[in-house]
């Protein structure tokens, strides 16, 4: 090998810095352990059990065997017409303001729509406000794109709109650009909040009134467990300056890389001239619109729901019984996780014990862009276990809570 002295760091970009790139920390998610038996609550995943192996492996065969070559080029554009006409379908639950299949196009899951919404929207020093805890893996997307990140704290009823007014207002004396909002806003991650309704409307009726583009991720959306929830802001403001991004990675499965984002037909437009990246697969589209079509994803769907809240029910119940002098938490109504406050430790020490114990999961703070703003929590997601299997957390988290305080 040549000797050229080649420095790497000299050119890597500044959105790729942001990010870590360069830097030799480790990943604050590994969290080692010996245990030899250990529960693993770090990842908001489908349960194993649950993913539809053999209706999903019928449909794709069907597509494969159909003889359309079409069904593995490249697909450009929005997608395939026949599942965007699903989603536009209220009957099947993906939205509650159907428009035309034109105001849905289709990514590689959500973290596609939210690389697609920053290059078309996002430019250097742009500010995005998003939600203090959010999930990092999407919102560390507009950083890579130079964003500037502000974080709004959260409250039982969502995201405080009167921080963001005071922002707003702080903003045009700065001549700084408040670009976009990005909101969880339905079983939230991480901490499980519902957004009021009344939050809602005021979010959107203030960034319609501002020239904010609303981002409002229905990831969870329709994993509740007995209510739906409120509106979606979407709906709320007929679709006039907010996007809205779902996915079947949380439904169906994370591997089908299968998501979508709805707006009007200007901003769907502006979408569709600046993506470069040919389409996602067109036979696993195809595939899911069959799934859908044939009603087996609604019944998919309902069983899901009702084992999710078994397995929310399940962990609660152990924490309350073991636990309840070390954490309290809001219990959610749909999605995929818990997150207790830690009362007399330090988080980030007890994600250390508990794994000694076979517990994994994240420290509250790596929701934090700021992780001065934590306040002490750690996030516990149910989705990928079993009730008897979560039954078996309270203990042995007491136990990593008594190796501290003792």
């Amino acid at each position: 090998m040549p000797d050229t002295h080649f420095d790497i760091l000299k050119i890597l970009s500044t959105g790729a810095k942001a990010l870590g790139a360069g830097t030799e920390s480790e990943s604050r998610w590994e969290i080692p352990t010996i245990h030899p038996d250990p529960i693993d609550l770090a990842v908001g995943m489908p349960v194993p059990e649950g993913i539809p192996m053999d209706s999903m492996a019928d449909h794709i065969s069907q597509v494969l065997c159909s003889g359309r070559y079409s069904e593995m080029e490249y697909e450009y554009g929005r997608g395939k017409a026949d599942l965007r006409e699903l989603l536009n379908d209220s009957i099947h639950g993906f939205t509650s303001l159907p428009q035309t299949p034109d105001n849905f196009i289709l990514f590689n899951g959500s973290s596609g729509c939210m690389e697609s919404f920053c290059a078309t929207f996002i430019d250097p020093g742009d500010i995005v406000l998003v939600e203090g805890p959010s999930f990092s893996g999407t919102v560390e997307t507009i950083l890579k794109y130079q964003g500037r990140i502000i974080e709004i704290p959260l409250s039982e009823e969502g995201i405080s709109v009167e921080v963001i007014e005071n922002i707003v207002q702080n903003s045009l004396k700065n001549r700084d650009v408040v670009k976009a909002i990005y909101t969880i806003d339905d079983f939230h991650n991480p901490t499980g909040l519902t957004m009021s309704e009344s939050n809602r409307r005021a979010i959107g009726q203030l960034a319609l009134d501002n020239g904010i583009m609303i981002l409002e991720d229905s990831t969870y959306s329709g994993l509740f467990f007995d209510e739906s929830p409120p509106p979606d802001i979407y709906a709320l403001n007929e679709g006039e300056g907010v996007m809205r991004m779902g996915t079947f990675s949380k439904t169906i499965a994370t591997g089908l890389r299968l998501g979508w984002l709805q707006g009007s037909d200007g901003a769907i437009d502006a979408i569709r001239k600046s993506r470069s990246d040919m389409g996602n697969a067109p036979f696993i589209q195809t595939a899911v619109a069959s799934f859908i079509e044939s009603s087996e994803y609604s019944r998919h769907v309902k069983k899901m729901r009702s084992l999710y809240k078994s397995q929310c029910r399940a962990l609660a119940d152990s924490l309350l019984r073991h636990c309840s002098d070390y954490l309290e938490f809001i219990e959610p109504k749909g999605g995929f996780f818990l997150w207790p406050k830690i009362k007399n430790v330090d988080s980030e020490l007890l994600t250390k014990s508990a794994a000694e114990e076979g517990l994994i999961f994240p420290d509250g703070s790596l929701f934090y862009q700021d992780r001065s703003l934590h306040q002490n929590h750690i996030r516990l997601a149910f989705s990928g276990n079993s009730p008897k299997r979560l039954d078996e957390v309270g203990l042995r988290l007491r136990r990593a809570f008594e190796k501290l305080l003792d």
